[in-house]
Formats: structure tokens, C-alpha cells, sequence
């Protein structure tokens, strides 16, 4: 029994990250787009501004329309919007992440996801989505101090991705061979997940893990 809760847990913590990052692209996306909109009929920019931020926009949605059938073309174009700095640059910064995380190569997904979650000038809800990804990623490459350490503000109370951050520290206390600390936390992740607001699965994941830790 214990070998199928380790296979279990290795496809989970293989796959998480980016099916996080697909399912929540959208939201990002729709996010980013409401505050540039915001920002610019706030403060009232020049004409080339808007039309600055009109050509950023359409260079970003060609980007993810080419990336699957030219990824060099439009890692360049995310390139470009990263370096011009404007709306659409913290947009580009998430497609690159789950670009080198598809890729592969998740070395650099988790430098790219940590980058943008310790970046004062990024929105906390984006900064936080950015670390529980990194964490993932973090956990995968066979860092589990890094993952613990950067989730860590995630954890407390009223934290939007606290179920998500408490699961990447159990993830990390085991992976450490902490296996108290990684019961305890289930313990607790078991607790919260009984509750009205708590995502679907929360409470049967943390079950899952905690009959593996009695092994």
C-alpha cells in the first residue's frame, strides 16, 4: 500500500506545477489585462501610450498564438514585452516560467516563478501564485528547504493560496525525512480542509498522505 501512495505522490508533485499554471493562465491573463485597462483611464496617458499599450496586447495574444507552432518566435516576443517593462511584461514573465516548465527544463522554471514572487513591484496576488508554482517546481527539483522557505508568509491566516502553500511544507518536511513535522502539518491541512470554504480535495489529499505517514 505504501508504494502506491509514493507513486501517487510523485505524479502529483510531477504534474501539479503545471497544471496550476494551466489552469490558472486565464485568470492571470484576465487580471493583468483589468488593471492595465485601469491604470491607463486613471491617470489619463498620451495617445502613444495607449497605442503603445494596444501594440503590447496584440504582440502578447500573437505570442501565445505562435508558441506552439514557432516557440523561438514567440520566446522573442516575450522576451521584448519583458524588457519594455509595460503591462504586459508580468504576463510575459508567467508565459516564460510555463514555457521552460513544459520544456523541461525546470531549473529555470523555478528561477523565473521565484523571480517574479520576491518582486516588490508585482501585484501579491500574482507574487503569491508565483511562489506556490516555484514551490512545485522547487519540490520537484529536489529542494525542499527552498520550497518550504519561500511559501512560508502563505501559511498563515486569510492567505488566499494557504491550503496550496501547507501542502508544499508537508511535501518539503517529508522529502526532508521530517516525518513529524509532515504529519503534523497534515494534521492540520485535514482540519481546514472540513470546513465550508476550503477547496475540493483538500481534506481526502491530506487522509492520503497522512495513512502513508503511518507506515
Amino acid at each position: 500500500m505504501a508504494d502506491i501512495f509514493q507513486e501517487v505522490e510523485e505524479d502529483l508533485r510531477r504534474d501539479k506545477a503545471l497544471g496550476f499554471w494551466k489552469k490558472y493562465q486565464n485568470t492571470i491573463l484576465g487580471f493583468v489585462l483589468i488593471a492595465v485597462a485601469a491604470t491607463a483611464g486613471i491617470s489619463g496617458w498620451k495617445a502613444y501610450r495607449q497605442r503603445q499599450i494596444e501594440a503590447n496586447g496584440a504582440a502578447f495574444l500573437t505570442a501565445m498564438q505562435a508558441q506552439e507552432k514557432d516557440p523561438k518566435a514567440a520566446a522573442a516576443q516575450f522576451d521584448a514585452l519583458v524588457k519594455d517593462g509595460g503591462g504586459f511584461a508580468i504576463l510575459a514573465r508567467f508565459q516564460q516560467a510555463g514555457q521552460a516548465l513544459q520544456d523541461g527544463d525546470k531549473a529555470k522554471a523555478a528561477d523565473l516563478y521565484s523571480a517574479i514572487a520576491r518582486d516588490g513591484s508585482v501585484d501579491g496576488a500574482l507574487k503569491d501564485l508565483a511562489a506556490i508554482l516555484a514551490g512545485q517546481v522547487l519540490l520537484d527539483e529536489g529542494k525542499p528547504d527552498d520550497a518550504a522557505k519561500l511559501v512560508q508568509p502563505l501559511t498563515g491566516d486569510n492567505q488566499s493560496y494557504r491550503f496550496s502553500a501547507l501542502d508544499i511544507q508537508g511535501q518539503a518536511a517529508l522529502a526532508a525525512g521530517d516525518r513529524k513535522k509532515a504529519k503534523d502539518i497534515y494534521t492540520q491541512l485535514k482540519q481546514l480542509g472540513a470546513l465550508p470554504n476550503a477547496p475540493q480535495g483538500v481534506e481526502l489529499r491530506a487522509e492520503i498522505m497522512l495513512d502513508r505517514l503511518r507506515d
